[in-house]
């Protein structure tokens, strides 16, 4: 069974959107076994700079040998098919993978060069809560993909 590990910045979804995503996550629970880490955005900094930094900071506390995927709008994107196919290959070499889904103002550049990989989900902003649906929905459907 593959562990993954998502790591949002941001505060805790609407009761709505978590029933939504736990229902993704109990289909997938025979593959995946999914842990959430929501960390709290900050808002008493003086730059975004600072912020992202102090955000990259309880982001490594979370990261242990693990294949990184960071969520960000310059990541590559692939279709369906292509996501299952590279979860497989991740799945192979690492026992453990982690998503990291940013705070509103994105990564921090250390965040982005620490990973292994760096996901676009598409070209347009999309609100947070949306990502994480669209993140576990694409691991449901990967699981289906695969299976």
């Amino acid at each position: 069974m593959v562990k993954i590990k998502i790591i949002s910045i941001g505060s805790k979804s609407d009761k709505n959107i978590a029933v939504l995503i736990d229902g993704y996550i109990k289909k997938m629970s025979n593959q995946f076994n999914i842990k959430w880490v929501n960390i709290k955005a900050e808002k008493k900094f003086d730059s975004i700079g600072q912020k992202k930094e102090f955000e990259a900071n309880k982001i490594k506390s979370y990261i242990q040998d693990s294949y990184v995927i960071a969520m960000d709008e310059n990541g590559k994107t692939f279709n369906s098919k292509g996501f299952a196919f590279e979860i497989t290959k991740w799945a192979q070499n690492f026992s453990n993978l982690t998503f990291i889904i940013g705070g509103a103002d994105g990564l921090d550049k250390k965040i982005i060069k620490k990973s292994n990989w760096v996901w676009s989900l598409s070209d347009l902003t999309l609100p947070h809560n949306l990502v994480k649906i669209i993140l576990v929905e694409q691991l449901y459907r990967a699981s289906t993909i695969l299976n």
